[in-house]
């Protein structure tokens, strides 16, 4: 049997400039969008403080309330 997937379109991914924080040390290369920073602006992954950059990223849908339950 054949099963062919031809009516099914591939999802284009809209890419768009996105404020960031990346870690300003040089041996971590952690960063984050700024809609989910900490409030002390400190690295998760080393502890070092971080600094605000603009980066080409994909666009995640905001709708997800997850905290807010």
């Amino acid at each position: 049997m054949y099963f062919a997937k031809k009516g099914m379109e591939e999802q284009v991914t809209q890419m768009m400039d996105t404020n960031v924080y990346a870690c300003q040390s040089d041996s971590c290369n952690g960063w984050m969008r700024e809609d989910f920073v900490t409030s002390d602006y400190n690295c998760p992954m080393c502890g070092n403080e971080m600094s605000q950059e603009v980066r080409e990223l994909p666009k995640i849908k905001k709708d997800f309330q997850f905290y807010n339950r």
